[in-house]
Formats: structure tokens, sequence, C-alpha cells
């Protein structure tokens, strides 16, 4: 059985998804992940990477503390999935401010 903070996140994706009007298979172009993993993170059956994350809130325009609150705010204009591919940096895509 998944772990309730796992379910809560992917429903939490899985709602932003939606109300963005955005299919499964588009969110992981957009975050750069495989559409199988992606429907396992929204099923709660994967434990995933703060980079993974970090992409999915990118490609949903949120901050990714919305992520893990489950529930959005404003938008966010944040860093493109393929500047995440770049070399991290202390302050960088993780910023929060």
């Amino acid at each position: 059985m998944p772990h309730p903070l796992l379910r809560s996140l992917g429903a939490t994706i899985r709602a932003l998804r939606v109300e963005r009007g955005l299919s499964q298979e588009t969110l992981a172009d957009l975050a750069d992940i495989d559409r199988s993993y992606m429907s396992s993170i929204e099923r709660g059956l994967r434990n995933l990477s703060v980079l993974n994350m970090a992409r999915i809130a990118s490609a949903l325009q949120v901050p990714l503390t919305d992520l893990l609150a489950g529930k959005p705010t404003l938008p966010f204009i944040g860093p493109s999935p393929q500047e995440l591919d770049e070399e991290w940096k202390p302050g960088g895509y993780l910023s929060l401010g």
C-alpha cells in the first residue's frame, strides 16, 4: 500500500495537472520524465527525488512547496526543466524566495 505522503503528493500533482488542462503525457514531457513513471508518481507508488519534484513543479509553474503542501498558491515563474539539468549551484533552482 502506498505511503500516505506519496499518495498526497501524487494526488496534488494530478489535481494541478488536470486544473491546467494537461494530459499526463504532456506533463511528463514538460518535466522530462517518462510517462509511465509519472503515472506511478500520481498513484503514490514512487518515492521521487527532489530533482524530479522540482522538474514537475517547474512544468506545472508552481513553487516546489505547493506539491508538498497539497494546495496551490500564486503562479510561479521559475527555471525550466532543461535549466534544472544544468550544474547545481547553491541557492539556484531550489530557491523559494
